[in-house]
């Protein structure tokens, strides 16, 4: 094992002495009107062409209760009739995914205090540790698919 990192050294002080013995390039002439341009193309782009992030901010709002209405509409009203083997919705069925939803979330509510109440505090550290590692997981994952989806164009 020692051979192995003596090796390893000495490789890396060569190449790090050749690297260094190289003449800097200078970049071509074109560059810096090239990427100029560019910048000043994509910041003149359309809004909607944007990350939702770069979105003006009543957009987004607009965006996410349009879409929360969406959704809503989709399981308070389009569920229920796809069902071709309950009768015709009516009034009350329509109310009735409101009520059910509340009532989960109230349950839902009701078992995280219990949780807090009855947990150590290690444990509360480490879910919250588990959740924030996923959430931003998932924002690296998203913004490594929108760069590479940006990339292909």
């Amino acid at each position: 094992m020692n051979e192995f990192q003596n090796n390893e050294e000495r490789l890396a002080t060569w190449a790090d002495r050749t690297l260094k013995q190289l003449p800097a390039r200078p970049a071509p002439a074109t560059l810096a009107p090239r990427v100029l341009t560019l910048i000043a193309r994509q910041a003149a782009s359309p809004w909607y062409r944007k990350p939702w992030m770069n979105w003006p901010r009543h957009l987004q709002i607009l965006s996410v209760l349009l879409f929360s209405g969406l959704m809503a509409a989709v399981y308070a009203f389009l569920l229920p009739q796809l069902d071709a083997v309950g009768p015709a919705v009516n009034a009350d069925q329509w109310t009735q995914p409101v009520s059910t939803t509340f009532g989960v979330l109230g349950t839902l509510g009701n078992a995280a205090v219990a949780v807090l109440r009855n947990t150590q505090g290690w444990v509360l550290a480490s879910v919250l540790g588990v959740i924030a590692t996923l959430y931003f997981g998932c924002i690296g994952l998203g913004a490594a698919c929108w760069r590479i989806a940006s990339n292909s164009r």
